[in-house]
């Protein structure tokens, strides 16, 4: 899952236009994922041999939203063996 694309466009501007083909294969992704609004129409510009592509990103949606909330959750701290605290003595 193209997280690091999501949480760039957490940034962006829409509708936001998207014309690199490897950039439009990711919004596939995060579309077919429910993360983002988008259209990728279907057309010449839209097939798997080009170097350009296009789709329109219309914004996040709250399970997107909610998905950046996920992956930017900080560490559990580390268990730590061999310790034991004293409460039952």
């Amino acid at each position: 899952m193209p997280l690091d694309y999501l949480a760039r466009l957490e940034r962006a501007r829409f509708p936001l236009l998207v014309r690199k083909a490897s950039d439009v294969d990711k919004v596939r992704v995060l579309k077919a994922a429910e993360y983002i609004t988008a259209s990728v129409p279907l057309g010449p510009l839209n097939t798997a041999f080009g170097e350009e592509g296009e789709a329109v990103i219309f914004g996040l949606t709250e399970r997107g939203e909610s998905a950046l909330r996920g992956a930017m959750a900080p560490p559990e701290a580390p268990l730590q063996r061999g310790r034991r605290d004293s409460l039952d003595d």
